[in-house]
């Protein structure tokens, strides 16, 4: 926007503080009132856009375009998307706000916004999917000024994003001045009672807890759960007459998935306020989808890994074989579920499967020549946590069974307590499958990459993803091609780490013996292959304690690390 500078009226119609229609040599107003015109007394030493004056308000562009498309509820509070489907009104109405901002040429953060959140908040995303985070996140930061919460995180975590696809150094440092002054205003919108019943606050607060995620994964360490537990906080404190109900049931069904995963990477219970969430009846005010009905079932299975595993890590002690069969019972019966629920998903939902050289380039790797394709990222993500939650019941099932311990430890009359025969090896089976399956979406995330990511990958015609032509409409190829780019080594990560870690635990050399010969070394390279995109440490010095030995070991000991750090994001 251009500001011309002060008015070109004559010295009378100024002190009168009256338009000027700047005629000359008097204008018509002093001869109008028969007054004396002072004249313009103007220097003519300056060319004339000497006064024009520039300021940046892209941020007004932004938010007025906003308004125009989406206008934001009273005070601020902006109304949730309840599409079903990617090409929804509200998907096309982001789409073309999205659109606007990046045919502008900003300056940053601007322009790392506009790449965090077309890449990541919106391509690939869908209501019908939705975990409710990414997509309340551009709605609401268009609904805000510059300078607010929400603003000021995802111009941190986004310009740390695009640093890393710049190819630059110590991403996500914990001193970055983005990130600093991100916290300082938070902390003065929680202090502040109209911005702290905003949703806008509890989603910068999501984002800075991404930021933390990010962090710890790069820095291997765990993760703090400080502003996760910040936002449980505020949004158990505020009232529910001043947040919009919708997003606060989205809001809360996104948390509640992170508590879910979390406790079972933990392998302990819920937490009493996760319970809570489930028993909400602000829960109602969102329709139920695939996901929100997985993250039900899994709760479910966390609950009853955390009751295991506490047998487990109790050493030398028995229970009885009635209680076994209790937990076999009762994971059979969540088993159960799990496969209602594969059978009622969407028909689009379902992976297609190729075949290398037939479907598939032959430069993807594949494993024994089979790649699933999914209709998105997400969509993929949340088959792969459909399948570990299978793969944890199986492995209660087995242990049960006696699989991974001797038989002594449950007490002399173990065998006559035994199910049917075959159940040992259905289940071994079935184990192995849902391994097989996690290989198979390996390279819809992947395709053929193999170097660290850089921009200049969305362009690259050299990179190869499988299945591109073969989804039908409900993702554009470009839009499918860019938001795997950007989002697939991320989903990647999260079943290979776990893939990994399932490998070194205390029954590892029984796991191991589980698997086809040389999966694990296959899911081991394509670990590596995830950590050199992401731009991790695949080497890390000696200031990290990582273990020398063989590329198993220092693969497992990444693994582990990462988990840590991954601790609070959504997936398995």
């Amino acid at each position: 926007m251009v500001n011309r500078g002060r008015s070109g009226g004559c010295v009378t119609c100024k002190e009168r503080r009256v338009k000027c229609d700047e005629a000359k040599p008097v204008c018509r107003a002093c001869q109008r009132l028969k007054l004396h015109c002072g004249g313009y007394n103007r220097p003519k030493s300056k060319p004339k856009y000497a006064k024009l004056k520039f300021r940046d308000q892209n941020y007004k562009f932004c938010t007025e375009t906003n308004q125009d498309i989406n206008p934001p509820d009273r005070g601020g509070v902006v109304k949730a998307a309840t599409s079903p489907s990617l090409s929804s009104g509200s998907d096309v109405q982001d789409h073309k706000v999205m659109s606007t901002l990046t045919s502008r040429r900003l300056s940053e953060p601007d322009t790392a916004v506009a790449f965090y959140l077309d890449h990541y908040a919106r391509i690939g995303r869908d209501m019908g999917s939705t975990r409710g985070f990414f997509e309340m996140l551009i709605p609401a930061y268009f609904s805000q000024k510059q300078e607010s919460a929400l603003s000021l995180a995802v111009s941190a975590l986004a310009s740390e994003m695009l640093s890393m696809w710049r190819g630059e150094a110590n991403n996500f440092g914990s001193t970055c001045k983005s990130y600093s002054r991100a916290i300082t205003r938070l902390r003065t919108a929680i202090q502040d009672p109209i911005e702290r019943g905003n949703p806008a606050t509890v989603l910068a607060i999501l984002v800075l807890q991404t930021y933390e995620n990010a962090s710890a994964i790069y820095h291997l360490r765990r993760a703090s759960r400080m502003h996760h537990n910040g936002a449980a906080s505020l949004l158990s404190s505020v009232d529910s007459d001043n947040m919009d109900g919708t997003l606060r049931a989205y809001l809360r069904k996104f948390m509640l998935h992170t508590e879910v995963s979390t406790a079972m990477r933990q392998k302990k219970p819920l937490k009493s306020i996760a319970y809570s969430w489930i028993r909400s009846k602000d829960t109602v005010a969102v329709p139920d989808n695939p996901s929100s009905t997985l993250d039900a079932i899994g709760a479910l299975v966390a609950e009853l890994q955390a009751s295991y595993a506490q047998f487990v890590t109790q050493s030398g002690s028995t229970t009885s074989l009635e209680r076994l069969k209790e937990w076999r019972a009762e994971a059979r019966r969540v088993d159960a579920e799990l496969l209602m629920w594969a059978e009622n998903v969407p028909d689009h939902w379902r992976p297609l499967r190729l075949i290398s050289d037939r479907d598939v380039d032959s430069s993807i790797p594949t494993y024994q020549s089979v790649c699933e394709v999914y209709p998105s990222c997400q969509i993929a993500s949340i088959w792969n946590l459909w399948r570990f939650q299978r793969l944890v019941l199986a492995k209660i099932i087995l242990g049960s069974l006696g699989a991974f311990s001797a038989p002594s430890c449950f007490g002399s009359a173990y065998g006559q307590f035994l199910d049917d025969p075959t159940d040992l090896l259905n289940y071994r089976q079935t184990l192995q499958e849902v391994v097989d399956s996690v290989c198979y979406s390996i390279p819809f995330y992947l395709g053929n990459r193999t170097t660290r990511s850089r921009l200049t990958d969305f362009t690259d015609p050299t990179i190869l993803l499988p299945g591109q032509d073969c989804l039908g409409a409900v993702i554009s190829s470009d839009d499918h091609r860019r938001h795997i780019i950007a989002q697939g080594p991320w989903r990647a990560m999260h079943p290979l780490s776990r893939c990994l870690t399932l490998f070194s635990e205390d029954d590892r050399e029984v796991m191991a013996s589980l698997l086809r010969p040389g999966q694990r070394e296959w899911i081991r390279d394509q670990f590596l292959r995830v950590a050199t995109l992401l731009h991790l440490p695949t080497e890390p010095g000696n200031d990290t304690g990582s273990p020398g030995g063989s590329a198993d070991v220092k693969a497992e000991y990444l693994a582990r690390e990462i988990r840590k750090g991954a601790i609070l994001m959504s997936g398995p």
